[in-house]
């Protein structure tokens, strides 16, 4: 039994490391395509006719069948204990699965990509089918920090615990900001998406984290 935990927990630690990666790829938007990254939101990278846009694609793809299996091995390490009859726990599974799959899905849909004065002034580009797709892949993943954080409060250090939810009001934050700049500041609303972004990836990382912790496992 210890060595099948520990063969999940390691599995998880690689999918979520492995997913928080790929779904950063847009930072070799700076090297591959710096006129997107400089000018237009970063979903623009994934654009078809945009320089290496299969491999923003791919990237995304790739993200959402690792956080999939993500999903079905979380389920398995907790699958005999009293974890798995709890509705927080299946919340947290179901906020990563529309994570993953919206993420997937998102990269395949119009994207803005024309000029960047416009598509930032204009809420029809903004909330185009791309961006929608991804604010509910961002809903699943604060649905599944939120019930997350729910599970493990008494069962992980006060620090561990307050240093998970300062992460994820950040990345919260980051997104709110996004949105209210998208409309008014070219400069401020593409700092924001990119911090957000760079947050999404930690917190994929940090719930897994918390969740798949030996000591966590041995409290329930």
């Amino acid at each position: 039994m210890n060595l099948r935990n520990h063969n999940y927990r390691l599995t998880s630690a690689v999918l979520s490391i492995s997913a928080g990666i790929l779904y950063s790829l847009w930072v070799f938007g700076y090297a591959l395509n710096r006129t997107a990254i400089d000018t237009l939101d970063v979903s623009a990278l994934q654009s078809k006719g945009q320089p290496y846009y299969r491999f923003f694609v791919v990237g995304d793809v790739i993200t959402g069948v690792l956080v999939f299996l993500l999903v079905i091995c979380l389920i398995k390490l907790f699958q005999r204990t009293k974890l798995h009859r709890k509705v927080s726990f299946w919340l947290c599974m179901a906020g990563l699965l529309t994570f993953g799959l919206m993420t997937g899905i998102a990269c395949f849909l119009k994207s803005c990509d024309t000029n960047s004065s416009y598509c930032l002034q204009n809420l029809n580009e903004v909330f185009d089918s791309h961006n929608i797709t991804g604010t509910i892949a961002s809903l699943g993943q604060f649905m599944s920090l939120a019930s997350g954080l729910t599970l493990i409060r008494k069962r992980i250090s006060r620090s561990l615990y307050w240093g998970t939810w300062t992460l994820t009001v950040l990345w919260a934050l980051s997104g709110l900001s996004f949105i209210i700049t998208s409309t008014q500041s070219l400069s401020l609303s593409l700092l924001s998406q990119h911090v957000f972004l760079v947050l999404s990836s930690l917190c994929l990382v940090a719930i897994t984290w918390v969740l798949a912790r030996p000591k966590f496992q041995h409290s329930l």
